[in-house]
């Protein structure tokens, strides 16, 4: 009997130093960069688990970062625009807080996150898009509303970080990475700005060009070959949560600009071909009731630069570069003018909207007068 007590003991004992010492090896490597541990180069400065755990991470940095000036949005917003720019320079720290795959409602709640630790915030920029409001767009599965506004790390998510076997996991995907590439920064700048180029080599394998462009847009539930199947909802929750964003700004005196992402406009003829374009345009007359907006969407000489495997602008359908992201918040803020195309970025009010849609149907016509054979690449994957 005593025998078996020892036995008992032993195994609870060398299961406790087993918890302790995973608890311990998932805290210092810190795959979703969250913990205090120190960062090691070829040991665990490419924090694997940030890619999966955005939301998590991004919660924590604001909560250690307080920054006065942050960016809003989706994951168009987070590759492109960046912290560092000098329109940023009155109000820092600047922080990229968009959230990959985010709808509205979490791009709201991660403003008012942002709010309540710092009340001094005193700068936004807001970019939004189309599937931001679209009521088939559900949280994500590791948003968490108990997380928010709160200075510290909950205890659930505490578990998850030192204990789970996917931590673990990540933790040992950090150090192979991380020894692959010991002078990455990985996945994510420190500012909260994804780095496109590392996203790039290790998600799309270093693909480019017109087969990852199909591929990118082959996800796009706009060409879904169902047509039974709804795809998009205009969502008045969704438009709610963007008008008290707005609101909240205006309350505390938040200087607020909002943008339409530059994206390909390959992803704007998937809309077209989808049969949602009438829905595209009852969005933006929607938004503009809210606020004026900037509009960089559309087929101008950024969004329409030929699609190869070289591209300056674009690396899929979807995303625009830093260098895009540039030129937005040049125009936005009137900084370094000369460098921005004209064309590019037009100012949106309830009373020109009706104007603007029409004449972005004209520049659709004359592109895809002259560029018949990306119609037809955008048609072929709908059928």
């Amino acid at each position: 009997m005593k025998d078996y007590r020892r036995y008992i003991v032993s195994f609870f004992i060398l299961l406790l130093f087993e918890g302790l010492g995973i608890s311990l090896f998932n805290w210092f490597i810190d795959p979703a960069g969250v913990t205090t541990s120190s960062t090691i180069e070829g040991v665990n400065n490419v924090k694997t688990a940030k890619e999966k755990q955005v939301r998590l991470f991004k919660t924590v940095a604001v909560a250690q970062i307080q920054p006065r000036a942050i960016v809003v949005g989706s994951s168009r917003t987070e590759f492109g625009i960046d912290p560092s720019h000098e329109i940023f320079n009155r109000s820092r720290p600047a922080y990229n807080l968009a959230i990959t795959g985010a709808n509205m409602y979490e791009a709201k709640r991660y403003f008012d996150h942002a709010l309540a630790l710092n009340p001094e915030l005193e700068k936004a920029v807001i970019g939004i898009d189309f599937f931001m409001f679209n009521t088939l767009k559900k949280n994500a599965q590791d948003f968490r509303e108990e997380r928010l506004e709160k200075d510290y790390i909950i205890p659930t998510d505490w578990v998850n970080i030192l204990f789970s076997i996917n931590n673990f996991q990540e933790s040992i995907n950090t150090i192979k990475t991380s020894s692959e590439n010991p002078n990455e920064v990985g996945y994510f700048y420190a500012d909260g700005r994804r780095n496109a180029d590392f996203y790039i080599k290790q998600i799309y394998q270093s693909a480019s060009g017109k087969d990852l462009f199909r591929t990118v847009l082959r996800r796009n539930d706009f060409l879904s070959p169902n047509d039974s199947e709804k795809v998009y909802d205009l969502s008045d929750d969704f438009l709610q949560a963007f008008s008290e964003l707005i609101e909240s700004c205006k309350i505390n005196k938040i200087d607020c600009t909002v943008f339409i992402s530059p994206s390909h406009v390959t992803q704007w003829e998937s809309i077209r071909v989808g049969g949602m374009w009438a829905t595209f345009e009852e969005w933006k007359r929607e938004v503009v009731e809210i606020t004026p907006v900037w509009d960089f969407s559309g087929y101008n000489s950024i969004t329409s630069e030929p699609i190869s495997r070289k591209m300056k602008n674009y690396f899929d359908s979807s995303h625009y570069r830093k260098e895009v992201g540039d030129l937005v918040l040049n125009r936005m803020f009137e900084v370094n003018i000369e460098e921005v195309p004209q064309g590019f970025g037009v100012w949106v009010t309830e009373d020109n909207i009706d104007r603007h849609l029409m004449e972005m149907r004209s520049q659709r016509e004359q592109w895809a007068k002259d560029n018949p054979e990306w119609v037809k690449m955008v048609e072929d994957l709908k059928k």
